[in-house]
């Protein structure tokens, strides 16, 4: 597979200031594998240095957002694991985990807000994935699942760290143990998803219209709004609201802040720089 291939199989592009990473191998139903994470730690990359870029958009070609982990035999992490356990294997084993590991928190710490659209299948690694958003919305017909329980591995790339913080420790438990599929309601009553709606085209529409509401604001204020979020969740309350306070007086004042009042007293849409 050449260097061209690999990347296609994640893509980056932005229009406006909206960012937009798409898993790109709809006859597989964006099964994800170390190649593919490697094009999706690029365009992560992409992402991140596109200065432009207020808000990123995480979405899947095709009949399904992401079926999971590739089954198939091209995916060399189970041309691995058919040989005979030795200690080599086990080593290479662990470092493709936490390397993958590092690509979901990469993705989950961007400094831009990231809202994933959701739809069709969401299952095992890409659970994983949009658990690394901050804002989740999917179609209807969406069915999602952590199977691993019923395949004979454990979930091992952030799932059971970032579940439990989503939709609390019991029903977190019951997905990771029961391995069974539920439906877009389900995952909306548990506040796995922030919203869900009749069809994927409705879904694109009401996610873009979501992101350019967000990029509509000054950017350092909503950049710094999700570091907080992102702090609070490590530490103590003290600390977080200490770091809070710093994070506050890095934007104030700035140019957006005066611009953003101005337009507020005249009642008309600001124009934001960032600055």
């Amino acid at each position: 597979m050449s260097n061209t291939e690999k990347k296609d199989l994640v893509t980056y592009h932005r229009d406006d200031h909206i960012g937009v990473i798409t898993l790109n191998r709809p006859e597989k139903r964006n099964a994800l594998n170390p190649v593919v994470w490697n094009a999706l730690d690029m365009a992560i990359g992409m992402a991140e240095e596109d200065g432009e870029a207020r808000v990123v958009l995480l979405r899947g070609e095709g009949q399904s957002f992401c079926a999971g982990l590739d089954l198939s035999p091209e995916n060399e992490l189970f041309s691995a694991v058919n040989r005979p356990p030795d200690a080599t294997q086990k080593i290479w084993f662990f470092k493709e985990v936490r390397k993958t590991q590092d690509i979901h928190t990469r993705l989950e710490r961007i400094s831009k807000p990231t809202i994933a659209l959701i739809h069709g299948h969401c299952l095992g690694a890409g659970l994983e994935l949009v658990l690394c958003c901050d804002i989740r919305l999917c179609s209807q017909e969406t069915l999602f699942a952590f199977p691993e329980a019923k395949l004979g591995f454990i979930t091992d790339v952030g799932g059971l760290q970032r579940l439990p913080r989503v939709v609390g420790k019991g029903h977190a438990k019951e997905i990771a143990f029961r391995g069974h599929r539920f439906d877009a309601k389900r995952a909306q009553t548990i506040d796995l998803v922030n919203d869900v709606f009749p069809d994927k085209e409705t879904l694109e529409m009401k996610g873009r219209e979501m992101a350019e509401e967000i990029a509509g604001n000054p950017p350092l204020a909503v950049q710094g709004a999700k570091e907080v979020l992102l702090f609070d969740e490590e530490v103590s309350l003290e600390e977080s609201l200490e770091y809070n306070a710093a994070r506050s007086a890095m934007v104030v004042p700035s140019e957006d802040l005066l611009e953003a009042v101005s337009a507020y007293l005249q009642k008309r849409k600001g124009e934001f720089k960032g600055a």
